[in-house]
């Protein structure tokens, strides 16, 4: 009789065991399977972010007057506020002025600038 119960409680003792490392196996994955559902949309509306800046200050550089001809990419970073303007110009001031007008827009912090002079006859 002793040996029988020592067996079912065992046996209890050992299911018991199995059926909490299970629940915890499945709440790791769920937990694991959550946190990489929001690293890719961290990063997606940090791009779509990106995209929204650098859109404005596009749009605020086309309609700055002394910027005709000219063509000019614009990357930004909102996290830091830092943006790179990138692209043709055709003479130095167009270079000031396009920095001083995309340093004007609301969350740029810093702007780098890595515009090339066109020479004339290209």
């Amino acid at each position: 009789m002793y040996l029988k119960n020592l067996v079912i409680v065992l046996a209890a003792t050992a299911l018991l065991s199995s059926v909490s490392y299970a629940q915890t196996a499945a709440s790791d994955s769920a937990t694991n399977a959550a946190a990489s559902d929001q690293a890719p949309s961290s990063k997606k509306a940090d791009r779509a972010a990106n995209r929204a800046l650098a859109k404005r200050i596009k749009q605020t550089l086309n309609k700055t007057k002394g910027l005709e001809n000219t063509d000019i990419v614009v990357f930004a970073m909102t996290k830091t506020g830092q943006v790179t303007l990138a692209g043709f110009i055709q003479s130095e001031d167009q270079d000031q002025i396009a920095q001083a007008a995309a340093g004007k827009v609301q969350g740029v912090t810093s702007v780098t600038s890595k515009l090339t002079l066109q020479e004339e006859g290209r």
